[in-house]
Parts: C-alpha cells; structure tokens; sequence
C-alpha cells in the first residue's frame, strides 16, 4: 500500500509537535503551567521591595507560611513525570505507525500508547499495517476516539486530533476536542494536538460563510456599535463591512487564529458554561428559576460589548444565534452545536446569557449569599492594588472552582501550518491546565468571606490569580476581568501572548 502521510512536510510538523508536547510535560514541567510557582513569591517581593507606597504596606501584611503553603500545593498539583509515564491517544488513520514512532522515539511506553479507527476499510488498512507479534504497536480499537470519550473513564497526557478536515466539518473533530473537554479526559497539565485543513479556496459557498463566520469573531474588537437597526431589520453596522474586508484579504491567518480561538474557548469558557449551569451547583448562584428570553435586541446586544464582560464569548453566541442575522446561520449554528458536545440540556448560548444575567445584572441571585457578594464590593474588605475587585469577582470564583475550567497557557501554545497534497494544514500545540494550585486554594462558597478577611490568605490568593490573569487577559476576559493587582507591562509579570504560526516551507 503506498503511504498516505509520510510527506515531508507532514512529517516535520509531526516531529516538532510530538517531540514538543513530550518535553514540556516531562524535562519542561516547570513550565508547563499558567501560573509559575514562584509567581506569588516574585510579587511579594515585587511590592516588599518597592519604596514606602500602600501596595508595600499591605503586602507586608502577608504570612510567609502561607506562601510556602501554596507553593507545595502548586508543586503536588503539577507534579513530576518522565516519558514512561505519559499517556497518549491519537486518530489512527490507515497508518498508526507514523504517529506511533515518534512518541516511542520520545520514550512514551507502547502499552500506554492508544489509537483510534471507527472507519471499516480504514480500520483494517490500520491493522494490517501493524499486524504482528511484535509488542511495539499501539493498542488499535475499532471505535471513534469521541465514543471512547464519552465511555470509558480514562485520561491522557497528549490527545492528537489529526482530523485533516475543516474545523466545522462532517468528521466532527472539533465536537470531539469539546467531548474531550466535557467528558475531563485530559490530565493536567495536558497538551492537545490538533490538525485542521483549509477552506477549498475554490469554494466560494464555504470560504463565503467562514468569511462571515469569523467576521463576526473578531467585530467585537471595534469600539462602535456592533449591531444597528435599520427600517425594522437589524443590520451589521459598518465596522463589520471593515473586518470583513479585513478577514477576506488576510483569511488563512484569520482562519488560522480563529481555530486556535475556538479550541481554547472550548476548553476554559464554553464547556464550563454548560457543565455548571447545568449542574445543581447553579443553585448557588441562583435559589429561583432565572427566565431569559429568547428575544434579542440590538441594545442589549451593543450593552454587553459595551460592559466588556464577556466581548469574546457571550457576545459571539449573540451574534452567532440563529435568528438575529440570517447570513451564514447554517455554518454558525453547526459551530455552536460543535463548541457545546452535544449537550442534552441547556444549551450553550442559554447558559452564557444566564451566566451573564446573574453576574453582571445580579439576577435571582440567592440571597443566602447576597452578604457575600455585598462582602465584595466594600473597599474596605479588598484592597485594590490594581484592578477595583467587585461581587462578579465573587462569583468567577465559585463558578470556576465547580465548572473545573481548562485554562490554556498562551505563552505554551505553538503553532505550525504546511502544505500537503495540496491542501494548507493548520498544527495547534496547545497547553491545559486545571490551575487547581488556585482554585483548591478556595474553601467552599459560604466560607469565602471569612477566608478573604484573612489577609494572608486573600492576598496569596489574589497574587495567584494574577498570573492566571495575564495568561488570557490578551485573548478573552469573561472571567475575573478586574483581579489584576499589577500592570501588564510590569517586568516579570507581563501579559503573556501567543506565538505566530510558523510557516513549515
């Protein structure tokens, strides 16, 4: 049989991801983590060190023990691990071994090495490729890799999604990196590989609705009015006619950069959205049924880009919504339906608005825990630093700490894209982590106000944040949009960002 993936090009992008991906989880693990461990001892020092200021004064009233403290959980949370401890799992195509070399060439152990084949005919062009009595083959199952997900309770270091397809396409695999993310079957930290094709330049139905579909991504970042109404019909405003033109020209690094949005959206905003809203836990947040409407105005459209909260996602679903703008329904409803995994309850959209409508607008919220959220938005009871802390903070907390968010880390993120057989790829490497070493560090709901008046406690807390903070504060920030406690551009604690794509010639 002549081989199918073995081109150049292919084979470099496979070597540097997988050779990537097993070095920052093993000789790299220090790294492999949005928040260093020495980050809240560095800001301590930062402000300890500075001449006479507030900043200095209330970081001084910090315990050293309770920085040790969090230091140690941080080392048990990411731990340490050779090659021979990893996991891996990836799509097994007709040949199982190209991938299955490089991860054994890295030091990965065959036996803990799974592939994945659902197709019949591929399924044996796999087997027999491998058919032999030696030990050095994955374990081949003749099952999709999403069916496996959601069955079998098992986690992997390094997930490979190879799909070669579009990223909304009929393989589904970006449903499946969101079945990944909802079913928790990666470790953390943990590095996701995903391989994407263009769109068919030739096209012009496809590359017309992705224009329009990424388009509206990215209208979020005008400071206009996204929406108007014109003679009773709702219409794009013209900074969407600009991006347009924008994306058009530009579209495969638009593309490009809008994959890598979408996976790491996934992970950290939308499947979280959908798992707590969800769940009983909501119940914290909310005693009472919340009714949202189903209707959508242009103002409260333009009013929540307005407030910032949620410009990257929720703002997106608005847009994204069918109903509101008739272009491209079809390719935006099948993304949503993609991003949420088929989730049998409410979907991703009605959890974003709700999310949104208890947090910002405070509706039916509980008031078991109204004193604490009142308990938040005495300055008294927070010092600022940087960023004014407020209730939504209060909420972010206890939201994230049950959701079990995978934050990505930005400046772990590597990118490639190549041409092969004609058709331009686009390789994603990208860094997970749960950041329990600070949500762990939280006691239950009704024992927060009492933990932030701690002020050991709080501000190692907050110090932690802030790290997680400068990892997507670049990319999205529905989450803990005021709890930086230093600028961006301070040294040692910058804003961190996402390489460019590297060009595979």
């Amino acid at each position: 049989m002549e081989a199918t993936f073995k081109q150049e090009k292919k084979n470099k992008a496979r070597h540097t991801m997988i050779r990537k991906a097993v070095e920052l989880l093993t000789t790299d693990r220090t790294s492999a983590c949005c928040v260093r461990r020495s980050y809240v001892r560095d800001l301590y020092d930062y402000y300890i060190q500075q001449d006479e200021s507030r900043e200095k004064e209330e970081a001084s009233n910090i315990d050293m023990s309770y920085i040790r403290t969090w230091e140690e959980m941080h080392i048990q949370k990411i731990g340490t691990k050779r090659a021979s401890d990893l996991s891996v799992c990836y799509f097994a195509g007709p040949e199982p071994d190209n991938d299955f070399m490089e991860f054994i060439s890295m030091g990965v152990l065959p036996q803990n090495i799974w592939a994945f084949e659902s197709e019949y005919k591929t399924y044996q062009q796999a087997l027999e490729s491998i058919d032999s009595t030696d030990f050095l083959q994955p374990k081949l199952l003749k099952v999709s890799i999403e069916r496996f997900f959601e069955n079998t309770p098992m986690k992997f270091d390094i997930v490979y999604i190879d799909s070669c397809s579009t990223l909304v396409s009929d393989q589904h695999a970006l449903r499946c990196i969101a079945s990944m993310f909802k079913y928790h079957r990666l470790k953390s930290p943990g590095v996701l590989i995903s391989n994407f094709s263009e769109i068919d330049p030739s096209n012009s139905i496809e590359r017309n609705d992705y224009n329009d579909l990424i388009t509206r991504y990215y209208c979020v970042k005008d400071d206009i009015p996204i929406l108007v109404e014109r003679d009773n019909k709702i219409e794009f405003s013209s900074g969407y006619n600009n991006i347009h033109e924008l994306v058009t020209n530009n579209f495969n690094e638009y593309y490009g950069n809008f994959i890598t949005a979408m996976i790491c959206n996934s992970g950290s905003i939308s499947i979280p959205a959908l798992r707590f809203v969800n769940s009983t836990y909501m119940q914290n947040l909310s005693n009472q049924k919340v009714e949202i409407p189903l209707t959508i105005d242009v103002d409260e459209i333009n009013k929540v880009k307005n407030n910032t909260l949620y410009k990257y996602s929720l703002i997106n679903q608005l847009l994204l919504k069918k109903g509101i703008i008739n272009a491209g329904v079809s390719k935006n409803e099948r993304l949503l339906n993609e991003l949420s995994a088929n989730w049998n309850a409410s979907d991703l959209f009605s959890c974003l608005r709700k999310l949104h409508k208890i947090r910002k607008e405070g509706l039916g919220v509980n008031p078991e825990i109204k004193p604490i959220a009142e308990f938040f938005d005495d300055a008294k009871n927070l010092y600022q630093f940087l960023d004014k802390p407020n209730r939504v903070l209060f909420f972010d907390l206890v939201i994230n700490q049950l959701s079990y968010p995978m934050h990505y880390c930005s400046n772990n993120i590597h990118r490639l894209t190549y041409v092969a057989k004609k058709k331009r790829m686009f390789t994603d490497l990208i860094l997970f982590d749960e950041c329990r070493y600070i949500y762990d560090w939280l006691p239950a709901i009704h024992q927060i106000k009492n933990a932030f008046s701690n002020l050991s406690w709080q501000y190692t807390f907050r110090f932690a944040l802030d790290g997680l903070i400068k990892q997507r504060i670049a990319y999205n920030d529905e989450f803990f949009y005021q709890g930086s406690v230093i600028r961006k551009d301070a040294h040692s604690f910058e804003t961190a960002t996402i390489s460019e794509r590297e060009n595979i010639y």
